[in-house]
């Protein structure tokens, strides 16, 4: 169901504004070396640290000198102006954009601006055209951040400059404060295309209108060079004087005006005076907005009146003036403003734990003092060192701070106790690694490797199974290795089997080849065997195997009543000559394996 919020400040008067205070205005020209005091103009140093001032070409420059220089951002993914905002309040903010070619690329870039963690627009720069964006939005704390995020590689955020001033409460009264409030539109109908307001002094709460003629519309002026009355928003009295009529007293002017976005919800502020001052005639009309009607309009000679509506919109908006059928005069109009309701905002940001975390590390090392304002929202463009999960709050999750160049000890953020990774591999850290680490209770993964820490590994690390670490390449660093039970256990059963299997195997080759030759002697042939040569005839008795691995068998013939030895390569086991040969056998296995078991060292028996 729509809804609708209308009000008519008719009868909402205010005399003339009176000078603006500008004390908690902040006015950045940004590039610029030196303070201009006269405007109130205050170069970058206050507000950030990262960045690098430059001068756009000299063919480019214009007759506004705070656009001349520019802050480009080139090495970190996101940079943020934080902007003081001492009291509770809404405020205006406006940057501006003047690319001027000042790389010599004729390559303007596009980047994403955000305002407290929120997307505020994608700004898309131009060659030539100046762009600037403004914004009312209630602050939520001591300062306001701005941020330029980096979208595409090779694509580096600048700014030319950065305002922002506070509001009276009285204006804008239809805008809720939980939203931000974009200005798509404002414009100041009849003047010249030349007769810009930028903003203060000539307007005392620093807005810019832009002067509009719509087709089939007539410019015309007011014979009085000042009002007595205006309403609660204080338009600027040349915005006012000016103005553009319909073509005739039963003439609609018929105003449209269209977004990026299909669906939007807009806050439209229209003005009006009546130019000169007529007896026998009036001017009257309603004020409609998407075909809804709104309220009837009668201006006044020498005051400013207002209206104003929030409109659901579908597509383009339109505004309509239609006359009353006893009105003697067209329809009239001085100046209007648009504002877009931004998206929900967001409600919590990062978790104050990690905030207060992150912001150790940043005052310990002086690689990471310029990042500043929220690290993990908007979603899309979270700092590039860190990761984030969850929304209720956001949360950080992991730190990659490999290669950054850190050096000295490790600081305190015990209370980041959602990090899963921490990457600090690649830096000159020295002392002891902190106890800290391994208490952390979702920690996953902690490298710590080439860096310069000494003393003990803590034993919250040794000894807690859900971290993996990495702490090579730290000299100083007294650790044991780490044992792997599994190859250990493998290798204890592995080698004793292994070796069982091969002593057997020698073994009963060396037996079946034993008894072969056994026969032959017998017999007396007295030839050779294998690379062996017979020693003579045999004598009644024992023969002795001697099995030289490699070398063949030599056989020599042995007293009797001797026992015969039988060697080979890795030890010898003698046996006496009377056992049966397969009795021998299962003893001697039953044997080999005791000894490998018992005790490694020892490769036979007496």
């Amino acid at each position: 169901m729509e809804t609708w919020v209308v009000l008519l400040f008719m009868v909402f008067f205010a005399q003339k504004a009176l000078s603006q205070d500008t004390t908690d205005w902040v006015r950045i020209d940004c590039g610029a070396e030196i303070t201009d005091t006269s405007g109130g103009w205050q170069t970058d140093d206050e507000f950030i640290i990262t960045g690098k001032n430059e001068e756009i070409s000299t063919s480019s420059h214009i007759s506004i000198e705070q656009l001349n220089t520019l802050r480009v951002f080139t090495t970190q993914n996101k940079n943020c102006y934080s902007l003081p905002t001492p009291s509770p309040a809404r405020y205006f903010i406006r940057a501006t954009f003047y690319y001027g070619n000042y790389d010599d690329l004729s390559k303007p870039p596009t980047f994403d601006l955000e305002f407290d963690g929120n997307k505020w627009a994608t700004v898309e720069t131009s060659l030539t055209d100046i762009t600037d964006l403004e914004l009312v939005y209630a602050n939520r704390g001591d300062n306001i951040s701005v941020c330029l995020a980096r979208t595409f590689h090779d694509q580096f955020p600048f700014i030319s400059s950065l305002e922002l001033w506070p509001l009276p409460d009285s204006m804008y009264a239809g805008m809720s404060r939980d939203l931000a409030w974009l200005k798509s539109y404002r414009y100041n109908y009849g003047a010249n295309d030349t007769d810009w307001i930028l903003g203060y002094p000539t307007d005392e709460y620093n807005r810019i209108w832009e002067p509009v003629i719509p087709a089939s519309l007539i410019p015309v002026q007011a014979d009085f060079k000042s009002l007595i009355y205006t309403t609660v928003d204080y338009p600027p009295e040349s915005a006012i004087t000016d103005a553009v009529i319909a073509q005739s007293e039963i003439d609609t002017i018929s105003l449209e005006f269209n977004f990026s976005k299909t669906d939007t919800f807009n806050h439209v502020v229209v003005y009006f005076t009546e130019v000169s001052f007529y007896i026998n005639e009036t001017r009257s009309f309603d004020f409609y907005v998407n075909d809804k009607f709104i309220v009837t309009i009668s201006p006044q000679y020498e005051n400013c009146t207002g209206a104003w509506a929030n409109s659901p919109t579908v597509g383009a908006m339109k505004v309509e003036l239609r006359p009353l059928v006893d009105s003697d005069l067209p329809p009239i109009i001085s100046a209007i403003e648009v504002y877009t309701a931004s998206d929900p905002l967001v409600n919590i940001g990062t978790s104050q734990d990690d905030l207060d975390g992150l912001e150790v590390l940043i005052s310990t090392f002086e690689q990471l003092e310029g990042w500043s304002g929220d690290p993990c929202l908007p979603n899309d463009t979270i700092w590039q060192w860190v990761n984030c999960t969850g929304n209720d709050p956001p949360r950080v999750t992991s730190l990659y701070l490999s290669g950054y160049g850190l050096n000295g000890s490790l600081p305190d953020f015990s209370q980041m106790q959602a990090l899963e990774i921490i990457n600090l591999g690649n830096n000159s850290l020295d002392g002891p690694i902190p106890e800290f680490l391994g208490q952390l209770p979702s920690l996953k993964l902690l490298n710590l490797s080439y860096n310069n820490f000494s003393g003990e590994v803590p034993q919250s690390i040794k000894k807690n199974k859900k971290i993996k670490y990495q702490i090579n390449g730290n000299p100083d660093l007294h650790h044991p290795k780490r044992k792997n039970i599994g190859l250990i256990i493998g290798l204890t059963i592995g080698i004793p089997v292994g070796l069982i299997l091969l002593f057997a195997l020698l073994y009963f080759l060396t037996r079946r080849k034993a008894v072969s030759s056994h026969g032959q002697v017998a017999i007396g042939m007295g030839m050779s065997q294998g690379n062996g040569t017979a020693q003579g005839k045999p004598q009644e008795g024992n023969v002795s195997w001697v099995g030289n691995a490699g070398n063949g068998t030599h056989i020599n013939p042995t007293p009797a009543g001797e026992n015969i030895p039988v060697s080979t390569s890795v030890g010898s086991i003698n046996h006496p000559s009377s056992e049966d040969p397969a009795s021998r056998d299962r003893e001697e296995l039953d044997e080999l394996i005791r000894l490998q078991y018992g005790n490694m060292g020892t490769h036979g028996r007496a």
